[in-house]
């Protein structure tokens, strides 16, 4: 509407003056048409400056409203209401900006409260376990074998619910976004030894040997969590080859620094991998895991701007530990 109202007095000015010019001299010779191109010449930089004004008027309240936004105090819901063009367009701005920032607190504040509930649990069956186990220490010395037996069977499940509430802490801790993920200066080979050597204990009654091939690098990561995601691929790769079997690769590129778990199973699907990347997914119902040590080494490596990614061949496969320089 005002857009339409400044060109019609653009037109009735022009007019008027162009009317001034014929009274001046009606006789439409060179010093009439002279006339004219002033006329116009002066409404153009007339114009003009009307629109520079504006365009600086424009960029101003554009500007006052970045900073408002900067220095918005989102805990206040007091902030000054201007009257102009963009007065809607501010109010909805600090609006949503206000809103979302209590869903993103409340958001926040309900992760720590699971965080919080998940150690408590986890805690609170770790205490009784710790306990029964020591009691069947002490049992264990009966002479009787059906006791024995008992006890054996006993002492697996505690050392399952003992594990899990293990488990568990440690995805509260990942899940939480409360830790600080460290970069430590790691060699890949000290890493992939610890695994392996721990590998060896928890599979105690199966001969395993696992090659490595490829030169030592230096990573920097957590070594911690970074051993954590390790050390569950590779138990994961044992347990789906027949005769424990997997091979660890080092690689190296200018870009990344990579780790590859090669099993030698049938491998995984496009469905399947889609759900061992879900918690408490099983491939083998039966199998002694939880279905947690695939998501927590996705989460680990995502957690230090890396990837767990895998890869599918005609008589192997491989999960890739990918750490980006």
């Amino acid at each position: 509407m005002r857009k339409n109202k400044r060109i019609l007095l653009i037109i009735v000015l022009n007019l008027l003056m162009s009317l001034f010019v014929v009274y001046l001299n009606p006789r439409f010779d060179i010093l009439t048409l002279i006339g004219f191109l002033l006329i116009n010449i002066i409404l153009f930089l007339i114009i003009r400056k009307f629109e520079k004004k504006k365009e600086i008027e424009l960029e101003d309240k554009i500007n006052n409203i970045f900073n408002l936004l900067h220095s918005l105090d989102l805990n206040s819901d007091n902030y000054e209401i201007i009257d102009d063009e963009f007065g809607k367009l501010r109010d909805e701005i600090i609006k949503i900006i206000v809103e979302n920032k209590r869903i993103a607190e409340n958001a926040e504040k309900n992760k720590e409260i699971l965080r919080e509930y998940t150690e408590d649990i986890a805690h609170q069956i770790k205490t009784p376990l710790t306990g029964s186990l020591l009691l069947l220490d002490l049992l264990e010395d009966e002479e009787d074998e059906s006791v024995k037996e008992y006890i054996s069977r006993l002492r697996d499940n505690l050392l399952r619910l003992y594990n899990l509430s293990d488990i568990l802490l440690k995805l509260a801790a990942i899940d939480s976004g409360t830790i600080q993920m460290t970069r430590d200066r790691v060699s890949a080979r000290d890493l992939i030894d610890d695994s392996i050597r721990n590998l060896k204990d928890y599979f105690i009654n199966d001969p395993i040997e696992i090659p490595l091939y490829g030169d030592d690098f230096d990573l920097i990561c957590d070594k911690k969590w970074t051993y954590e995601a390790l050390f569950n691929v590779m138990k994961n790769g044992l347990e789906a080859t027949e005769g424990r079997q997997i091979e660890i690769q080092l690689k190296e590129t200018n870009l990344y620094k990579s780790i590859f778990v090669e099993d030698f199973s049938k491998g995984l699907n496009h469905e399947m991998l889609e759900k061992v990347f879900k918690r408490f997914y099983k491939l083998d119902p039966n199998s002694k895991g939880y279905g947690i040590g695939l998501p927590m080494a996705k989460s680990v490596m995502e957690r230090q701007n890396g990837e767990l990614l895998y890869h599918k061949g005609k008589k192997s496969n491989a999960f890739e530990l990918r750490f980006y320089n």
